[in-house]
Parts: C-alpha cells; sequence; structure tokens
C-alpha cells in the first residue's frame, strides 16, 4: 500500500490592504507594503480591492507558491469592491494592472488600489497531491481532523493534471468531495474512481487542519 500523504494547513488573518496600503492610480507595479501571506510559508488567496471602476482591465499577480515555484494570473478588476484571486499565493512579487489578460499590457488604474486578505481568516488550498491513477483499483481514502479553532474546510480534486495544463486553461478545474464539502469538524470519506489530484481548501476560520489521503497500490506515479 502506498504511503499516506499528510497535510496540515490553516489560513492566516491579515487585513485587506496588507500587501498594498492604497495605492494611488498608477499603471506601474503597485507598491508592496510587504511581500509574504500572513501565514507564510503557507499560501493562500488575494483580495484586490478598487475604490474606482477598474472593471475594464485585470490585474497581472505574479508570485510564489509554498513549494517556492512562481504562479502568476490576470485577475478581472471590480467596480469599487474586491476581487479574490484563483491560485494561493505564500509570497507576492508584484500586482500590476494590465488591458489584456494573456499578457501584460501596463493599464492605469482609475483610483486607489489595495491588496490585502481577510481579516477573520479567508480563503486558501494547500498544493494540489498528485495520485497515482494508474494504480487498480482507484481507491482514496481520507481523514480530516480539526486540530484546533475553528475553520469551515473542503477535500477538492481535479480530473487535470496540475503540472501539465491544456492551452487555455489557467488553472485546474476543482471539484468538491461528496462528504467532506464545508466541514466544521473532523470527518473522514472517499473517493473509489480515478482522479489526478486532490488538495484541502479552507473557505472560512483559522483552525488548523490535519488531512490524510492514503491510496491504494503499491506506489506514486
Amino acid at each position: 500500500m502506498a504511503l499516506p500523504v499528510v497535510v496540515t494547513y490553516n489560513v492566516g488573518t491579515g487585513n485587506a490592504t496588507s500587501i498594498v496600503n492604497a495605492a494611488a492610480a498608477t499603471s506601474s507595479p503597485l507598491t508592496l507594503a510587504t511581500t509574504f501571506m500572513p501565514n507564510f510559508p503557507l499560501q493562500q488567496r488575494v483580495l484586490v480591492t478598487s475604490t474606482g471602476n477598474d472593471s475594464s482591465l485585470f490585474f497581472r499577480i505574479v508570485g510564489l507558491n509554498q513549494a517556492g515555484f512562481t504562479v502568476s494570473e490576470f485577475l478581472p478588476g471590480t467596480n469599487a469592491t474586491f476581487a479574490q484571486s484563483s491560485l494561493d499565493y505564500a509570497k507576492i512579487v508584484s500586482i500590476q494592472g494590465s488591458s489584456s489578460s494573456t499578457a501584460l499590457v501596463p493599464s492605469a488604474t482609475a483610483n486607489t488600489v489595495s491588496a490585502g486578505v481577510s481579516t477573520t481568516g479567508g480563503v486558501g488550498s494547500s498544493m494540489w497531491n498528485i495520485v497515482n491513477w494508474h494504480a487498480m483499483p482507484s481507491n482514496i481514502s481520507y481523514g480530516c481532523i480539526l486540530q484546533s479553532n475553528n475553520a469551515t474546510f473542503s477535500i477538492q480534486y481535479t480530473y487535470d493534471d496540475p503540472n501539465n495544463l491544456p492551452p487555455g486553461v489557467t488553472v485546474p478545474t476543482a471539484f468538491n468531495h461528496p462528504i467532506i464539502t464545508n466541514a466544521t469538524a473532523s470527518i473522514d470519506g472517499f473517493s473509489n474512481d480515478p482522479i489526478t489530484a486532490w488538495r484541502l481548501t479552507v473557505s472560512a476560520g483559522t483552525g488548523i487542519i490535519r488531512a490524510i489521503g492514503i491510496q491504494t497500490g503499491i506506489g506514486s506515479p
């Protein structure tokens, strides 16, 4: 039997201006107040807040995930509200307005822009854990233990290969586990059909969760 994969994860707290503190309207990279996320070296989503109407542009976010690899995305801007990144970051390298969603074309923001995270514990996901999709049968058991404090969490899985996405796909499509979804206490469940990878996602709270995934088979891919 393959060795279990153990993920210990929690989302840190901060504030909406902890990464960028109300940067004035500009087409240059926003001035960063800090580069590290609140729960460094773990990763979580970033909130970008516009005080003006930035719905016609995109914010190109470049950073590092908790494995130290560069990750980036073009986050659609908003009109006097916030947008949440699709990817998770442990460190931010730059945030800049762009008129294009596929290549950086610097574009000025309408007014001040801030970036940060939720004050009460935002959203974040662990790294994707690649499974052995050649194993027969394809059985994975999950155990999620809420070790401290409060949190709402889910096991998510994907059929995409996170390391080899097809053209035009920027993030793996994540599906919620049918049992371990929006859980608030220790829980277990299983997957009996082939998947490519799984992860732990926290949608609220700052509690520490230990997630264990054990797959049948004699080794990993």
